[in-house]
């Protein structure tokens, strides 16, 4: 078998088992069994496949065309040019955050500073910052011990540990008295009922990172509550929300006292992040 018939062969299976972008699925898993580019396939499809090779992707396949993430197929993912560990201990990053992080880093201009990252599950949002930030530090919190040891372990991959501190906690850090230069979360938002209808391979993240009760508001109200004590004087609030959810969010941003209220627009022109910055004393507050 070539490597052309082994891309068909797979493509046909995942596409008869319904995985969704098939043939981007199967270039990639080949691509990362055989310790590939995915261009490189291209370039090389009358290559023969040894048993051995067939043998390691087999198993990687049949996981796949069960509907298994793709990320924790392969044990890792790509999010702001990091290379992430990831398994079904935290939420899978997904392309929409990584506008989170633009925002983040297009905000925090400041050579040092603090950042709060709120779930941080993977520690993707945390360590994209601070991969970018080198004068700032973090803390990343999470309620889960599972993901806040996946986090970790990503922090040391990337030289980055020193500069952040992992809390496990219901979103805020203990202690209390802290304002950070930035507080950042992606944070459940899918409404409760809405859950057993989305795809296998969302369901196949850890229910505390995707249930946002019964409007998908919980843990957003939650947060915007607690940011605005512990935002310092010029910071700002980002939170990822559903595209659906932007006119409520702003108006839970105004009504909790916080200024320049914001739903910003992912790649695909849906509302995806709420920002605002605490107010200045004296500041009227904005129409909702």
């Amino acid at each position: 078998m070539t490597l052309l018939e082994l891309l068909n062969a797979t493509t046909g299976y995942f596409e008869k088992h319904g995985v969704p972008q098939a043939r981007l699925n199967a270039e990639l898993l080949i691509a990362d069994a055989l310790g590939l580019k995915r261009l490189d396939i291209y370039l090389q499809f009358d290559r023969p496949i040894a048993d051995a090779e067939r043998e390691k992707l087999r198993p990687m396949v049949r996981r796949r065309a069960q509907r298994e993430p793709l990320q924790h197929v392969m044990g890792w993912t790509e999010f702001c040019g990091l290379r992430l560990i990831c398994d079904g201990r935290a939420l899978v990053p997904r392309p929409e955050t990584e506008c989170l992080v633009e925002e983040a880093l297009r905000r925090a201009a400041a050579e040092t500073g603090s950042l709060l990252d709120i779930g941080t599950g993977t520690g993707a949002i945390a360590l994209a910052f601070l991969a970018k930030r080198p004068g700032w530090k973090a803390i990343a919190t999470d309620i889960s011990p599972g993901a806040l040891v996946l986090a970790q372990a990503n922090a040391a991959a990337l030289g980055l540990s020193d500069r952040i501190t992992f809390k496990q906690c219901d979103l805020w850090p203990n202690g209390g008295g802290e304002s950070f230069g930035l507080i950042a979360a992606n944070p459940p938002y899918i409404a409760s009922a809405i859950l057993p209808a989305t795809a296998p391979e969302v369901q196949a993240d850890p229910l505390v990172a995707l249930d946002g009760g019964p409007d998908g508001l919980d843990l957003i109200r939650r947060i915007i509550a607690g940011a605005r004590e512990r935002l310092a004087p010029g910071a700002s609030l980002l939170i990822e929300i559903g595209d659906e959810q932007g006119p409520a969010v702003r108006n839970l941003l105004v009504a909790a006292g916080l200024a320049e209220p914001a739903i910003l627009p992912d790649l695909n022109g849906r509302d995806r992040i709420a920002a605002a910055r605490p107010r200045e004393s004296g500041h009227p507050a904005a129409a909702a």
